[in-house]
């Protein structure tokens, strides 16, 4: 029976239960100084998604482009990044010309 729970401790252990998810703690401002990389993704993001009007954004350079995630606020009364599902975000990939050449959707 010990066997048992260390193999399962070991296990939880392994898929990093209690290990927190990557979620920004503050969003850009849309208006900001990466307005035009969130207005391209946003229009993206507006074909693909109905919750693009309640989106808060993420901005990462990568190489010679961007990384635009949009994160769907599903909890506006909460701090931080409580404030997003772990799944409910979409990453939009910008070209150096604010063209998007990929759109991964988590949710």
């Amino acid at each position: 029976m010990a066997r048992f729970w260390i193999i399962a401790l070991f296990l939880l252990l392994l898929s990093g239960c209690g290990v927190g998810t990557a979620r920004m703690e503050h969003p850009e401002d849309p208006q900001g100084r990466y307005r035009e990389q969130i207005a391209a993704a946003m229009r993206l993001l507006q074909q693909k998604e109905d919750w693009a009007g309640r989106a808060e954004w993420e901005v990462l350079k990568s190489g010679d482009g961007w990384e635009v995630v949009a994160w769907r606020v599903e909890h506006p009364e909460r701090k931080g990044p409580d404030r997003y599902l772990p799944w409910g975000y979409s990453v939009i990939e910008l070209d150096s010309r604010m063209v998007a050449v990929h759109c991964h959707r988590k949710g």
